[in-house]
C-alpha cells in the first residue's frame, strides 16, 4: 500500500512539469544560379538556438520557392 501512495506522488509530480516549445523560422536565401539555400532556426523562449535546432539546406530554386 505504501508504494501505491510513492508511485501516485510520482504521477503528481510529473503531471506539473511546465514543457517549453521551440520555435521555428525559415528563411529562404536567394542564390544567383539553380540552387538556393534555406537556413531554418529554432529558438527556445529565452530567443537562444538550442543545439541541434538549426540546419542550412541547399535545394533548387523550385523546392525552395514552395517553402
Amino acid at each position: 500500500m505504501n508504494d501505491q501512495y510513492i508511485d501516485d506522488r510520482m504521477v503528481q509530480s510529473l503531471e506539473d512539469r511546465r514543457l517549453f516549445a521551440i520555435t521555428t523560422s525559415t528563411e529562404v536565401v536567394k542564390v544567383p544560379g539553380p540552387t538556393d539555400v534555406v537556413l531554418v532556426v529554432g529558438t527556445n523562449p529565452a530567443g537562444h538556438t538550442p543545439p541541434g535546432q538549426g540546419a542550412t539546406i541547399i535545394t533548387s530554386n523550385r523546392i525552395a520557392r514552395k517553402l
